[in-house]
């Protein structure tokens, strides 16, 4: 029998890294969201750099910029309220396509996202069910009335909620839950003020996650295989390192 060498114990040494990085990997597809944050640039500095997925409505063309939200996720950029709409309510849209548009946050499942609400640690991507969040920074001078949100998909709304901003934010609240099955749709988000005061409403951005099973989610017994397959490659390569 051959002794073992250093090279061979740095190849074990290697596959089981391999192994264990790999079901490492995997098992991170399962705690996914999509956060749409309106400021892309992290920074809470006064400058917004305003997200694709977002704009303003009715003859809304901008907003006054605040502080940051500290909900989860969230990347420190800025807030907005108000805007300068007239004859329309200030109004801001906002647009996820889940089927084109890939999770960019990592939620580990049970999570509290706030209001007693945890999250699943589903990815997100194909059709099902799909809980929407709205955060703000937490204030108490919103004086615009309810602020509505109006929640669509493949045009037609879904859902319409109306909630008082006040004493309220810096953790996500939920809006609702939606149905969502056709995959090259946009879910829309209408969010208006009930009249244009300084302060009508506020934002910081959107959360979308998936709560019900995503059908390319392997069932346990798959990932069970999966692992296994890993191992065996390991053993299989092993056993040529000693021979």
């Amino acid at each position: 029998m051959r002794p073992r060498t250093g090279a061979t114990a740095a190849g074990r040494c290697l596959l089981c890294a391999a192994v264990l990085a790999g079901l490492a990997s995997y098992s991170t597809l399962s705690q996914a969201a999509f956060i749409l944050e309106i400021d892309t640039d992290g920074l809470d500095d006064g400058a917004v750099n305003y997200n694709s997925g977002f704009s303003y409505g009715g003859d809304t063309t901008t907003a006054s910029s605040s502080v940051s939200s500290a909900a989860y996720g969230a990347s420190g950029g800025d807030s907005i309220f108000g805007g300068d709409g007239v004859f329309d309510p200030d109004t801001y849209l906002y647009s996820y396509t889940p089927g084109t548009t890939p999770d960019n946050l990592v939620i580990p499942a049970g999570t509290d996202l706030g209001g007693g609400y945890l999250a699943s640690g589903l990815v997100g991507g194909g059709a099902g069910t799909y809980r929407v969040y709205a955060t703000w920074p937490f204030t108490t001078n919103v004086s615009g009335g309810d602020t509505r949100y109006t929640i669509s998909t493949s045009g037609a709304p879904d859902l319409v909620v109306e909630l008082d901003q006040n004493n309220l934010g810096d953790e996500w609240i939920f809006l609702g839950d939606i149905s969502y099955t056709d995959l090259l749709a946009p879910i829309t988000v209408t969010q208006q003020s009930q009249s244009n005061t300084f302060v009508s409403m506020r934002a910081y951005g959107l959360l979308f996650e998936q709560i019900t099973p995503r059908s390319t989610i392997p069932e346990p017994t798959t990932f069970a295989l999966f692992g296994l397959g890993l191992l065996a490659l390991a053993f299989r390569q092993r056993g040529r390192l000693r021979g």
